[in-house]
């Protein structure tokens, strides 16, 4: 302990409270920093220059077509924050780049990194987003091709990751299908078929999204077990004879009201004894965390007109309210970072 330290007070001579660090506050305020550099080099295609080989800064200048000045402060920016190693004025992927952001590893993550700066622009407008109420962006605005291609990649990557933790959870032997709400990429429904032989599915979403998504399900080969249908899940019907509704990473962009009427329909569309999987970032009950959770439902109003953060105890009042029984969250197994509420229709 230092000197400086009055152990009557709790306080050090400059009149700061125990444990308390000055450095945090930068910190934060300076965050983008790193997400910044992440996103440059990402963009500047640099972990696939340098996926299985080592290059100088004039030979990532040259190929990137950059200013030799200028790249050589990002990659030093790259190495520092864990991203690249170097030797000298030589540059290679270190293992976690090599494994999370070159196209040819398996769990490539670099479709999220576009999607995240993708949103960037739009997390600037969060001041006058609270003082309005209005979204600074709409997620349901009209995307890019190459945008809509960079988030449902994003998602796909990410979720391939997951499959496991998610489809070990429930057992799904004897259903025969599966319906996934706002199914994005499909890929939870992929891997739910895949581990369940009888099992088919059917993911709606909107029809840009489905393009992505049906390169997916051909490339496992799913093409007579998935189905996709193009729709709006708060007006379209969601059919009937399922046996299990997955809503993942959805239900936080909509109100409650959309929720409960969401909910509702998906349990007129269940067979008896089937199962809803509700997949989201959701807040603890006491709502004081986690702060991923909280951060997402900030980026909802952001995005959204209605949607914002929701509490495992909220969650689970929604699906008594409508009629599951037999309703519980609990928290998934890493890498997801997901909590399940889960409920049965009875």
């Amino acid at each position: 302990m230092s000197d400086s330290w009055d152990k009557k007070s709790g306080a050090d001579s400059w009149g700061l409270p125990e444990g308390m660090d000055p450095m945090k506050v930068m910190q934060v305020a300076s965050a983008y920093w790193n997400s910044c550099v992440l996103h440059a080099g990402n963009r500047l295609d640099i972990f696939n220059l340098l996926d299985g080989k080592s290059k100088d800064l004039d030979t990532l200048t040259r190929e990137t077509k950059s200013d030799r000045r200028c790249l050589g402060a990002l990659l030093s920016a790259l190495v520092s924050i864990g991203f690249l190693d170097r030797d000298g004025d030589t540059f290679m992927n270190n293992q976690f780049s090599k494994t999370f952001l070159t196209t040819s590893s398996k769990f490539y993550q670099g479709g999220i990194v576009y999607m995240f700066e993708n949103w960037y622009e739009a997390w600037g407008g969060l001041y006058e987003t609270v003082k309005t109420g209005k979204p600074s962006a709409l997620m349901h605005k009209e995307y890019t091709d190459q945008e809509t291609r960079d988030y449902m990649m994003g998602m796909h990557n990410r979720a391939l990751s997951q499959s496991d933790v998610l489809t070990n959870m429930f057992d799904l032997s004897g259903k025969k299908q599966l319906m996934d709400v706002g199914c994005g990429p499909a890929t939870f429904a992929v891997k739910f078929c895949e581990a369940y032989p009888g099992l088919n599915a059917v993911g709606m979403d909107r029809e840009q999204n489905l393009e992505i998504a049906q390169e997916i399900v051909t490339q496992y080969k799913m093409e007579d077990r998935v189905k996709l249908l193009a729709g709006d899940y708060n007006s379209d019907s969601l059919g009937t004879g399922n046996d299990a509704m997955l809503l993942s990473s959805m239900t936080n962009q909509e109100s409650p009201e959309n929720i409960k009427k969401l909910l509702k329909k998906c349990y007129d569309s269940m067979n008896k004894d089937g199962v809803i999987m509700i997949q989201e970032q959701l807040l603890h009950a006491d709502k004081k965390g986690p702060p991923l959770a909280a951060l997402i439902g900030v980026n909802q109003i952001i995005n959204t007109v209605a949607g914002k953060s929701y509490s495992t105890a909220e969650m689970e009042g929604f699906l008594q309210e409508v009629g599951f029984v037999d309703v519980k969250s609990e928290q998934m197994d890493p890498p997801s970072p997901f909590i399940m509420v889960s409920g049965w229709k009875r």
